[in-house]
């Protein structure tokens, strides 16, 4: 397994059976949390390195490890008169909800981590979540639909934490992009068996009526799919406008490459998260252009337009740099609340993140309700060349382009 430590300073609902998870939490350490390894306080992350979520575990790493540095540049954390300097140790989830719990539960009981932050996607947050419940430390996470990290423990969660969108909020969205232009108000489902997409495709299915719209197909299939020839078929008798996917990067990009070649005619295509990466362009080339993402950045706080234009030099201006933003935030979030605790007391650290509130990088207020969660506003960009612009909420001077060009 990948392991890097950091001193500088570095981003569902899977109900599993953790029961390796069992037992233990921040208590074997002793009252003070495990990390009381000279002068530093140690947090971790499992994040997705490789596997079919890889795209996005970088950028996710380099919003924690920026965070890190800056807290670490300002003189560290005080506790009890003492600065500390603050670690990182990042393993590598493979992508893979097993490993992740593995390596979640590694870092807080071989590395001694007081805090956990998360990666991306239910079937990611939700083990990571469920190991710091079992283990007693807090966990700070984002990129993670609310209600199905909120579904992956149906009890309620007591140690961990997540701000983002709620799908209730987002399945809205492509409908309301879909009436910036002229279509046969006829839309193809196409959704992997992942936790979000099963969330997400009822409620698409739920909501097209109230918005106008006829689902007249909704093709569900297996994480892992490299062949949608029978499902383009069908899409093609359909005569949909408008497609909505809901898929990893890998399996959506096969997607649209057969779309492509099998001249499928569409006025608009969203690829929900498989396209919030440069990735998406770089695999797909001119294929790419014109497809719809969700993006979650909101301008609005100084140092989040810092960061963002930070991070957009190594990415492109698109959701990916706007990960890493929420990312920060997300580290920013723990270790304010272990600044504001003065104690790395993993308990007295967790009743500190329940009193968050204020605006963070992330351009949104974070403010935590009775269930941990945060919720923030979704806006919807479109691929153009390698960046997004966004089209919703509407902004002067940008227009969404139909028909979808990579597909004509």
């Amino acid at each position: 397994m990948l392991k890097r430590t950091m001193m500088t300073a570095v981003a569902g609902v899977a109900a599993l059976a953790l029961a390796a998870c069992s037992g233990g939490g921040g208590g074997d350490t002793g009252g003070d949390g495990g990390s009381a390894s000279g002068d530093v306080i140690k947090i971790g992350a499992a994040l997705p390195m490789t596997g079919g979520l890889a795209s996005f575990g970088p950028m996710i790493e380099s919003g924690y490890q920026q965070l890190v540095d800056d807290v670490n540049a300002d003189g560290g954390i005080e506790i009890d008169g003492t600065s500390h300097q603050v670690e990182l140790i990042v393993r590598d989830s493979e992508s893979d909800s097993t490993k992740v719990a593995e390596a979640s539960r590694s870092l807080v009981l071989d590395d001694g981590v007081v805090g956990l932050l998360g990666s991306v996607t239910p079937p990611l947050a939700v083990p990571a979540s469920t190991v710091a419940e079992a283990e007693q430390v807090p966990f700070v996470g984002t990129l993670t639909p609310v209600q199905s990290w909120l579904a992956g423990n149906p009890e309620g969660w007591s140690y961990a934490w997540n701000f983002f969108f709620d799908e209730d909020d987002m399945t809205a969205l492509q409908y309301k992009v879909a009436d910036l232009t002229e279509t046969n108000k006829k839309v193809a489902l196409f959704t992997d068996n992942a936790e979000d997409g099963t969330v997400m495709g009822a409620l698409w299915e739920e909501k097209a009526s109230e918005f106008g719209y006829e689902v007249v197909q909704r093709a569900i299939f297996p994480v892992g799919t490299t062949d949608y020839t029978q499902y383009i078929n069908e899409l093609k008798s359909s005569d949909a406008d408008v497609l909505i996917a809901q898929m990893i990067p890998p399996d959506a990009m096969a997607l649209w490459k057969q779309l492509k070649a099998a001249d499928v005619d569409l006025q608009l295509a969203f690829a929900e998260k498989a396209a919030s990466t440069s990735a998406w362009p770089a695999e797909l080339g001119e294929i790419a252009e014109g497809t719809m993402i969700t993006d979650w950045y909101m301008e609005g706080d100084p140092k989040g337009a810092e960061l963002l234009e930070q991070f957009a030099a190594q990415v492109g201006v698109n959701p990916e740099a706007g990960a890493a933003v929420l990312a920060y935030s997300a580290a920013k979030v723990l270790t304010d609340a272990i600044a504001r605790a003065g104690s790395l007391d993993p308990s007295v650290i967790n009743e500190e993140i329940a009193n968050t509130s204020g605006m963070y990088p992330s351009g949104y207020e974070i403010e935590f309700g009775d269930d941990h969660a945060s919720r923030i506003e979704p806006v919807s960009s479109q691929w153009v060349g390698p960046d997004t612009k966004q089209i919703f909420p509407q902004v002067e001077g940008i227009s969404l382009v139909v028909p979808i060009a990579g597909l004509q």
